[in-house]
């Protein structure tokens, strides 16, 4: 394994028949493949199985190899890889008996699964949850942990990663295209130590595929597909690697465009299939391997979606809502980002730097809304815009010996426009500021974490971080409000320390048990005031505090029967304290507050079984008990009705037959199974606000060949039209019932041509 983390490439397969003895020591800058020859002991050969994975295999004797197999007898398949390698603790280490709460999804995990986006696989990931607003617009929650199924100032509770880079502050999940993706990895329970603010239930880490300096590649991907209304969609990936200078330099890049059909009517405007989305962006990646150890890596990303209308139901409509106005949404992410990195001897060092710009705009249909009479159309424009700046540097033993450590220092500058704006145009009114907001947020911290092998098979870690964060806001144009209502300027800061201790213990290297306890935070802000709206009553709150999660966590992993079956299950509790939730006043404008303490207790468990080379089985499940423990009575909430849109139970399957066919092809059948249980839009637990307890699946049937990869596909084969999301509209929610159905039963085939 110290070679596959070293040559960041993953090495999978053993024990394999007839390899056996001692590796060679290779001392040597030379590629991957180059060093397994000299690395590996007589009688052990290996398989590539694509650009950095590779299979260990036994040499059969010389006569054995040329006798002709027997007929009808199955040439092996390779097998799935075990031995990934993950670096969502900041240092690549093997995911088999990784002795914290990990799942990773790979690159051909994803392509069988034919997930566009993190939304699509979220359910094969042990207690992942994501709202369902719309593409761009969406929420991801972890373990249960949720401040409120709502998106507003509040920092997100999971860090979201492209490669090492944080891409969200407040804003939603961007809905990243997975294309050209090595692996997404799942990091569960708060990540303050390592990662900072805004990571209380966990990490998402999208892990790009790197350029090759050793050879050219290129592919093609094409999708096509239609629901059971006849509304077809589209998808189009172009991905091109070519080294500049043989085994030092490449670039790599990849340009995608989808679109994603309606399954809304309008009757009121006489409009069929009105949220209809289109995506469209793409990356480039520049590698130079410079002499003594140093490497450069440049990344550029961008994509914009644009969505039509928004994707919610009223009242009893199944696929049809009536509306005055159509409620557009966009959402355009950009990223440019350095690192300079060096691997010695005794530490491997890491500098990096990197621009994030997110915008996002959102039209409601606000009819009837604040002073405006009961039947006058108009609408709120709202308006956000994130410049996040961000900087690390982190160092990582790399030596032998029982102490493995990692530092590091980490700042942060995030710089947000807002506006909200009533336009009543439409209806012959007027065109209004509803408020104009600047927030500036500021972090720094220092970071560090011990390793010490008191045994070789006990390990004690120790970390902690120390940062400080400041929040200034300014608020003003309440063109709604009474005459003379002040501007807003105010800040706070918060000064802080987030430990972790971690004990495991690993009797064999593929069983681990471990106890862990960890913090997790985030930073407080600021609110529009409650005259802005121009009504009276609500939730009157000008500021919100900092809250804070200490999690305690006892898990494990093994693996049975020869490693074809691995277990990973871990118990939890995560104590909080003054819970930041994200709500709405009844004037629709949104408002951000300490609601109380909440506390979730749970079981995750997943297991992987592959008893021979032809089926898998994965399957994950979640039970746990979310709860506010204490309100603080400023915002009706219940104690006994769970957090906000997480339901108590969550479950999935997925299984896969694979098997060689004829003429170099191999076939492969796949199905996949979730389930979410019941739970509530909001902390009253009101009967409108009730959502989930359905069932969704997916079957596939796939032909590969060395360079083509066919996939027929239905989506939602049962045909399930189970309320997703209780929301659409904040300003309609409290005059009719809102649901977000599935999108119906889906037929699809997708096709790649690699080169």
């Amino acid at each position: 394994m110290r070679f596959a983390v070293q040559a960041e490439v993953s090495v999978g397969g053993l024990p394999a028949p007839g390899c056996s003895g001692r590796s060679h020591i290779v001392l040597a800058v030379t590629t991957p493949s180059d060093a397994l020859k000299r690395l590996l002991p007589a009688g052990c050969g290996f398989e590539r199985v694509d650009a950095r994975a590779y299979r260990i295999v036994g040499r059969r004797p010389t006569a054995m190899a040329a006798a002709p197999a027997a007929k009808g007898s199955d040439t092996p398949l390779t097998a799935q890889l075990t031995e990934l390698i993950v670096t969502a603790e900041k240092r690549r280490e093997p995911l088999r008996g990784s002795p914290f709460a990990v799942s990773v999804l790979t690159g051909g995990d994803i392509d069988r699964l034919g997930a566009r986006s993190f939304a699509d696989a979220a359910t094969q990931f042990p207690g992942v949850a994501e709202t369902n607003l719309g593409p761009g617009r969406d929420k991801i929650f972890i373990r249960g942990i949720s401040d409120g199924a709502f998106t507003g100032r509040t920092q997100a509770t999971v860090g979201l990663y492209l490669d090492e880079v944080p891409i969200t502050y407040n804003a939603p999940d961007p809905d990243l295209r997975l294309a050209d993706i090595e692996q997404v990895e799942v990091l569960r329970g708060p990540q303050g130590t390592l990662y900072g603010s805004g990571s209380i239930g966990g990490i998402v880490r999208m892990v790009t595929a790197r350029p090759e300096t050793n050879r050219f590649r290129a592919s093609v991907d094409v999708e096509g597909s239609f629901n059971g209304r006849g509304d077809r969609s589209t998808g189009l990936v172009l991905m091109l690697n070519a080294p500049i200078v043989r085994g030092r330099v490449a670039v790599r890049g990849v340009a995608y465009r989808d679109t994603l059909s309606g399954y809304l009517d309008n009757p009121t405007l006489g409009l069929e299939d009105v949220n209809r989305s289109r995506r469209k962006g793409g990356r480039a990646a520049f590698l130079a391997d410079l002499p003594d150890g140093w490497r450069v890596e440049a990344n550029l990303a961008q994509q914009s979606i644009r969505t039509t209308d928004s994707q919610y139901v009223q009242g009893a409509n199944h696929f049809s809502r009536d509306t005055r106005i159509r409620e557009p949404h966009a959402n355009d992410f950009s990223l440019a980002g350095v690192s300079l990195a060096h691997s010695g001897s005794w530490a491997d060092v890491r500098a990096s730097v990197a621009f994030i710009d997110h915008d996002l705009t959102t039209r409601y249909e606000a009819t009837g809304a604040f002073d405006l009479a009961p039947d006058q159309t108009a609408a709120f424009d709202e308006n956000q815009g994130v410049g996040l700046w961000v900087a690390e540097l982190l160092a990582t033993s790399s030596g032998a010996g029982p102490a493995h450590w990692l530092g590091g220092a980490f700042g942060a500058l995030a710089l947000e426009n807002s506006s909200g704006v009533l336009d009543a145009s439409l209806s012959g009114g007027p065109v209004r500021s509803v408020f104009v907001r600047r927030d500036k947020l500021t972090e720094a911290a220092v970071y560090g974490e011990l390793s010490y092998n008191i045994t070789p098979q006990l390990v004690a870690t120790a970390g902690g971080r120390i940062f400080a964060t400041r929040v200034e806001s300014q608020s003003d144009g309440f063109g709604l409000g009474p005459p003379g209502l002040a501007a807003v300027r105010a800040h706070l800061t918060d000064e802080g320390f987030a430990p972790k201790f971690r004990l495991s213990y690993a009797p064999r290297p593929d069983t681990v048990v471990y106890a862990q306890m960890q913090n997790g935070y985030r930073a407080g802000g600021f609110n529009v005031p409650s005259e802005a709206d121009g009504a009276a009553g609500g939730a009157s709150v000008a500021s919100f505090r900092p809250d804070h999660l200490r999690s305690y966590e006892l898990g494990g992993e093994m693996s049975l029967f020869a490693r074809t079956l691995t277990l990973r299950a871990a118990v939890f509790r995560a104590d909080w304290r003054n819970v930041q939730t994200d709500q709405f006043r009844p004037s629709g404008l949104p408002v951000t507050l300490n609601i109380g303490d909440g506390a979730n207790t749970g079981l995750e468990a997943e297991a992987v079984w592959r008893p021979d080379a032809h089926w898998r089985f994965r399957f994950n499940a979640l039970v746990s008990e979310p709860q506010l423990t204490r309100s603080h009575n400023i915002f009706p909430a219940r104690v006994d009705v769970g957090l906000p849109g997480v339901a108590k139970i969550t479950g999935a399957l997925d299984l896969s037959y694979r098997r060689q066919l004829f003429g170099g092809l191999d076939g492969e059948l796949a199905a996949q199974a979730a389930y979410i249980g019941r739970s509530y839009l909001t902390f009253d637990g009101a009967a409108a606000s009730a959502m989930g307890g359905y069932g969704q699946g997916r079957i596939s049937a796939t032909l590969r060949s060395a360079d083509w990869r066919v996939q027929a596909f239905v989506a939602n084969v049962t045909d399930e039209g189970g309320n997703t999301f209780a929301f659409g509209n904040p300003f309609s929610q409290a005059r009719l019932s809102q649901a977000t159905p599935l999108a119906p039963r889906t037929f699809g085939l997708a096709i790649t041509r690699g080169f």
